[in-house]
């Protein structure tokens, strides 16, 4: 179990205090807030009709709030929203932020279009133009290479004359972009996109189409992980007229990470900083650590309002509340980050939800990573009680139950969260043998586990083995504890790990700051991760030089300390 960790240190009150979350009364009152519809709004420069917002709490009162251009009315439960006419350039971003304190607050993205002619060029007299993909918008590549986009402009109808216009590679949209897509993409670097003819596209008089138009990406710089957009914007030059809704074509790329097998970390954050992770790179400059899983969040039962939730400790909301600051940075370098999930002690557990709790409580951690901007889930089987039988909630505990919850939530991220999600498992308890497929409650199609599973972990000194259409890739093929001086790897065994076909090996009680409960491990893992990396890379791992802090019950120091 993962809780070995603390094997020798000051005993087990000491265990249940580290290793677990705070333990929440089960009669205490969950604030709760919806929203609906949650979903951007979008609104003409002028003449809008109202969009009703359907509001939701257990709280006596909720407030709102929004920029001034949006026009908002309560009445009841309903909150009306309407926009003021939009006379400028640009297109108006804002939100709405509804409130019922304690509970969560809910925010609404309003989109209003830029007045006419406002976002294009003053339109002038010719034909209507279109800019068309010709190939898929969505690129990855485990490689550096160079990769293209081919795009066409289309005509209404011939013309008498050349038709002109000028592509643009309109980096100023990127904001516009993210706030419509409720995304998190990053600027493809300008200086690596090659638009030919510096942009002028010509359609002879008499034809409905340019000649295929072919921009180079070169990739070589970009780094797995994020999500890169390549925002191109036609403009009218001659004899043409582009419309606001046909100016655009937006590429994503993203370089997908090219290891084999991957590092995965459990961060304890009762004593870690998870931005440790980042200061052990490889020769390359690239992380030797591929993700990182914040060590946990617990699935709990309140019998006062007969509701599961999701219980956030101190130390793990204090992370999600300042993603920014501890969790992005891992991002933006390629690190996945996933939230671990854990049983608390009662009713509630991963295995025992009901087919319709699974999916009800899925969705709310599927909104949790959408609104703290993470990768994913990892599910730890452990610390929960018996399950209510009888309650709606509830099933009697088992692998089929965990499968359900799995897939409940592989289908609420995808469903949420505008950028790819993964769901992972901690092969204990009723995790360790899972259904091979799982039968949607939707459209009734027996769904293979590939498709709710990305990778399952060992127990220590344990590996994994592939199940239904699961690959070996799939599977951990070691399970390290750092602060412990009898688990180790060799760059052998990390070589055999590698030529087996393992996919993932998992780390555990990471420390290199000492400033947990955990002593500083900083010499061991070094030397851990040194021989994994030239056994699966045949690279060195670099010496850091520098640790970030955890400081006390819910903080952590923002700013390294150098060694």
């Amino acid at each position: 179990m993962l809780k070995r960790i603390f094997k020798g240190l000051a005993g087990i009150a000491l265990l249940s205090i580290s290793l677990i979350s705070c333990k929440k009364d089960p009669n205490e009152i969950v604030a709760t807030l919806s929203v609906t519809p949650s979903e951007t709004l979008s609104f003409k420069a002028k003449d809008n009709a109202d969009v009703v917002l359907t509001v939701e709490t257990n709280v006596d009162d909720w407030k709102f709030s929004a920029d001034e251009w949006i026009v908002l009315t309560k009445e009841g439960d309903k909150l009306k929203v309407n926009v003021k006419e939009n006379k400028n350039a640009a297109a108006n971003l804002g939100r709405i932020k509804i409130t019922a304190d304690p509970a969560q607050p809910v925010s609404i993205n309003v989109y209003q279009e830029a007045a006419e002619g406002g976002d294009t060029p003053e339109p002038g007299k010719g034909v209507a133009v279109k800019l068309n993909s010709k190939s898929d918008l969505n690129l990855s590549t485990k490689t550096d290479t160079e990769l293209s986009l081919k795009l066409t402009v289309s005509l209404a109808e011939a013309a008498d004359n050349d038709v002109e216009v000028q592509l643009f590679y309109d980096e100023a949209y990127l904001v516009e972009y993210n706030f419509l897509n409720e995304a998190e993409a990053e600027l493809f670097p300008m200086d690596k996109v090659n638009i030919p003819a510096e942009g002028k596209i010509v359609i002879p008089a008499g034809k409905t189409e340019s000649d295929e138009v072919e921009v180079k990406l070169d990739v070589t710089t970009i780094t797995p992980g994020p999500s890169y957009l390549i925002p191109l914007f036609l403009k009218d030059v001659k004899n043409a007229v582009v419309k606001q809704s046909d100016c655009r074509v937006n590429g994503i790329i993203t370089k997908i990470n090219p290891k084999q097998v991957k590092n995965v970390v459990y961060i304890e954050v009762n004593d870690c900083n998870p931005l440790n992770a980042m200061e052990f790179l490889l020769e390359d400059g690239t992380p030797f650590l591929d993700a990182v899983i914040l060590f946990a969040a617990n699935i709990n039962y309140n019998t006062t309002d007969d509701v599961v939730y999701l219980k956030n400790n101190p130390n793990v909301q204090a992370l999600l509340d300042e993603s920014d600051v501890y969790l992005q940075p891992l991002r933006k370098k390629g690190i996945k980050v996933y939230l671990g999930l854990l049983g608390n002690h009662d009713a509630a557990g991963l295995c025992q939800l009901s087919d319709w709790g699974a999916a009800e409580w899925a969705k709310e951690v599927a909104e949790a990573c959408k609104t703290y901007k993470l990768d994913g889930v990892n599910l730890d089987d452990e610390y929960s009680s018996s399950p209510i039988i009888g309650n709606k909630w509830f099933t009697s505990a088992s692998s089929a139950a965990g499968g359900r919850l799995c897939y409940e939530l592989k289908k609420a991220l995808a469903k949420e969260c505008p950028w790819p999600t993964e769901v992972s498992t901690f092969a204990y308890g009723r995790l360790y043998s899972l259904p091979s497929t799982m039968k949607d409650q939707e459209t009734g199609e027996e769904v293979p586990v590939s498709k709710w599973i990305d990778f399952t972990v060992a127990n220590y000194g344990g590996v994994t083995q592939p199940f239904g259409d699961l690959t070996m890739a799939n599977c951990s093929g070691a399970s390290i504890q750092l602060n412990s001086s009898w688990s180790n790897i060799s760059e052998s065994e990390a070589a055999q790990i590698k030529a087996d076909g393992y996919g993932w090996i998992m780390w555990f009680a990471f420390d290199p700051s000492g400033t947990g409960s955990v002593k500083s491990n900083y010499t061991h893992s070094l030397e851990l991760f040194r021989n994994v990396a030239k056994g699966l890379y045949g690279q060195d791992v670099k010496t850091p030089t520098q640790v970030w802090d955890k400081i006390g019950e819910g903080k952590y120091n923002p700013i390294p300390r150098q060694l």
